[in-house]
């Protein structure tokens, strides 16, 4: 089916020929280039969406969105805590927003550092007193429930089992 762009480029040419600016062979010549379709590069491999991965976000499972809330809300408030803790939390929260990020695009490599993090995260808030460990539990439970209940998301079953 032949779009307005060449409907007009056709007119345009024709209209050229009319008025002695270009000749028979040149019009054909022309015609011919702008109506055959483009030609495919066979060594370039097929547009594939699914190889982008960029998840549409109704296919991203309802659970791991109270994951990436808890996540950026975590991201916000150590950007609020730079003024008490010092520029140093600004690390941790630029780690966050890559883990986010990660776990958006759902990236398996997000999904493993993200279980390490919180584990290593509770730990450390657990050495410096149990109340402090037992909310960072809770504020991180926000975040490791959730992902761990999205463990298909990240290893769908075909890639499990090597069907590709």
């Amino acid at each position: 089916m032949r779009n307005v762009s060449n409907i007009s480029s056709e007119e345009e040419l024709l209209q050229l020929r009319n008025d002695g600016k270009i000749t028979e062979t040149e019009y054909q010549d022309l015609l011919a280039t702008i109506t055959k379709p483009p030609k495919h590069d066979e060594n370039l491999p097929p547009y594939s969406a699914s190889k982008l991965k960029i998840p549409d976000p109704r296919s991203i499972p309802p659970v791991l969105w109270i994951a990436l809330i808890s996540l950026a809300l975590m991201v916000f408030g150590k950007v609020l805590l730079v003024f008490k803790l010092g520029p140093i939390i600004l690390i941790d929260a630029a780690l966050s927003m890559v883990l986010l990020v990660g776990l958006y695009l759902g990236h398996k490599w997000a999904y493993v550092l993200t279980i390490a993090a919180v584990v290593l995260g509770t730990t450390l808030a657990c050495s410096k007193g149990i109340d402090r460990g037992l909310i960072m539990l809770i504020i991180d439970c926000l975040v490791l429930v959730p992902v761990l209940l999205s463990h298909d998301y990240f290893f769908a079953r075909s890639e499990l089992s090597g069907d590709n």
